[in-house]
């Protein structure tokens, strides 16, 4: 990931861009709108896949609340709004199958900017990514319909950081 460094400021704007282009396809939703950005994750639920190259590894994740973690994950399932709450482990299943599906826009988005990166398996966590003195956190706030959600890009931190 030669040029990742310098280009991880930009690559918040492809992550963006991912989720966009699964809205409706995978989601059924008209689409995403980015509220702000900023460096401090939620304390949330989340759903991170690791992206690695030959020169490293960055993560991409989304988090929300439990009502946007539900509601994201009936939209993919395509349920309606009579059909009652998910059971946990299947609404962590399939928040992370949309992270995996948008991992496949975000490579796509970087493909002419980076060497081939490699997805890994998407994991579900309770809690807040934290930025330490090597990795460092850009979160993009958005909104798919009613649901409010946090996009995460975790990365090494560059030399001006």
């Amino acid at each position: 990931m030669s040029t990742a460094t310098a280009g991880f400021e930009s690559w918040l704007a492809d992550l963006e861009g991912a989720f966009e282009d699964i809205a409706a396809p995978a989601l059924g939703l008209s689409g995403m709108e980015v509220l702000r950005r900023h460096r401090t994750p939620p304390v949330a639920q989340a759903a991170l896949l690791r992206l690695t190259g030959p020169e490293g590894s960055i993560q991409i994740g989304l988090a929300s609340d439990e009502v946007g973690c539900q509601s994201l994950a009936r939209s993919l399932l395509g349920l309606g709004p009579d059909e009652g709450p998910l059971p946990p482990p299947e609404a962590a299943d399939a928040f992370c199958e949309i992270v995996n599906i948008a991992a496949g826009a975000f490579k796509a988005r970087l493909r002419d900017r980076t060497t081939q990166l490699q997805m890994g398996l998407p994991i579900y966590i309770h809690g807040a990514v934290q930025a330490t003195e090597q990795v460092e956190v850009q979160v993009s706030e958005v909104r798919f319909g009613d649901a409010r959600a946090a996009l995460l890009l975790v990365h090494p931190r560059s030399a001006e950081s």
